[in-house]
């Protein structure tokens, strides 16, 4: 008896560990992330990155294009000195091709969490070298159009991440200087 209940702590910490991260598909095809995106929502569990439109990770991704190397360039605006400024980030491929060291704002991983690549992209930037993680999540969209569905999807995908608080900005539904 001892030994079976062991066996099903055990079976629940493992489930549990398992639902922590969601995951892309398996083979994740870079040429398929090649285009224009649109930000359509972000997600944080630290409020700051994003409570202002000068806040640090507050960016508008408008296009991602995988490198020869299997990189991944991401563009993107932000507001900076009063007007919508782009800039193009570098995401070095790590040993798992669903994650990118970066140098940006802050941020030093950037995470693809799930994507059908011709509708929805979900994009997470991370700071990893402080005490508590900070985290802002994207849902980006080929196209500007609202789909209810894929934003309950993000919601679901970027909630277990961190047990923390999370906020969430709608950019579907708000006005954005950067959101083209």
């Amino acid at each position: 008896m001892p030994c079976l209940l062991l066996t099903l702590g055990v079976a629940l910490v493992c489930s549990v560990q398992a639902t922590d991260m969601p995951q892309t598909k398996q083979n994740l095809e870079f040429p398929k992330l090649a285009g224009t995106w649109h930000s359509m929502a972000m997600a944080t569990n630290n409020i700051s990155l994003m409570v202002t439109v000068k806040s640090a990770l507050r960016v508008h991704v408008t296009s991602l294009w995988p490198t020869p190397e299997d990189h991944l360039e991401t563009i993107l605006h932000r507001w900076e000195n009063n007007s919508c400024v782009e800039k193009k980030v570098l995401g070095e491929k790590t040993e798992n091709p669903k994650k990118f060291k970066i140098n940006y704002m802050g941020a030093n991983e950037a995470m693809l969490l799930d994507t059908d690549y011709d509708n929805f992209l979900f994009l997470c930037l991370k700071d990893t070298t402080t005490r508590i993680q900070s985290l802002i999540c994207q849902y980006l969209a080929r196209v500007l159009v609202e789909d209810d569905e894929i934003m309950q999807g993000f919601i679901r995908a970027f909630r277990p991440l961190h047990k923390r608080l999370w906020y969430l900005l709608d950019l579907r539904k708000t006005e954005e200087p950067c959101h083209f």
